[in-house]
């Protein structure tokens, strides 16, 4: 089953202000998440936090959520950061 991407405001624009070879790690994640977002090697349920996943991409995280087919990514940042923003 493939998914559909779809990036939050928030998301779109911490990808645009990234440079080219962060751009192509991060689109190679969301490609392998496109194929499967509940596969263990590309992301991780969240505790505490209802239906919302995790995508690595060295020190930059990805949230998520799926929805029927499919998914949507609320926020791009960094470690430190990405939690701290949404709730």
């Amino acid at each position: 089953m493939i998914y559909s991407i779809s990036l939050a405001r928030a998301a779109a624009n911490y990808f645009k202000r990234c440079d080219a070879p962060t751009r192509e790690r991060l689109r190679e994640k969301l490609e392998k998440l496109k194929a499967d977002p509940f596969d263990p090697q590309h992301s991780k349920q969240l505790k505490g936090r209802k239906e919302e996943r995790a995508a690595r991409v060295g020190g930059l995280r990805i949230l998520f959520r799926v929805m029927g087919q499919e998914v949507i990514v609320a926020t791009i940042d960094t470690r430190g950061q990405v939690y701290k923003h949404t709730s």
